[in-house]
């Protein structure tokens, strides 16, 4: 599996962090016959509103979207696409008091984690969701800078 990683909009990403996560979350929670390509698009409130409006039927932003693709049986395929909101990232990282790179390695986890099969519908998946992105954030190391 690759990663390709888009910037739509201004602001700094953790783009060795990310790819380091990746990496690990990929070798550890696909299946073994995935294959394919994630592409992780970072963008402002506005699109992510649109396609949260269009594939979601909710007119609202939101911070992180998921979209499986193609069924990830060869290297050519797009298993899907994951859209986080660097302004969402901004304001929840000055709301919880660390710094945006983390917010946007968690949040792209999060979105990650989807595409790979995990939902947060009932509370037990909350709870597995929130451990995973720990261990996965965790793993790709600390910076500080955003």
């Amino acid at each position: 599996m690759r990663l390709m990683i888009f910037k739509e909009v201004q602001g700094r990403i953790p783009s060795a962090r990310l790819e380091k996560m990746f990496r690990k979350l990929s070798r550890e929670e696909r299946k073994p016959d995935w294959q394919g390509n994630i592409n992780l698009i970072f963008t402002d409130d506005k699109s992510v509103r649109r396609l949260n409006r269009e594939f979601r039927r909710v007119d609202a932003a939101t911070d992180v979207l998921a979209f499986s693709i193609d069924y990830p049986d060869s290297t050519d395929s797009m298993f899907g696409e994951v859209y986080v909101s660097i302004p969402a990232a901004v304001r929840q990282a000055a709301e919880s008091g660390v710094s945006v790179g983390e917010r946007l390695l968690r949040l792209a986890c999060h979105g990650l984690l989807h595409l790979f099969g995990y939902d947060h519908i009932k509370q037990r998946d909350v709870r597995q969701m929130k451990a995973l992105e720990d261990y996965y954030v965790a793993y790709a190391g600390r910076s500080g800078r955003g």
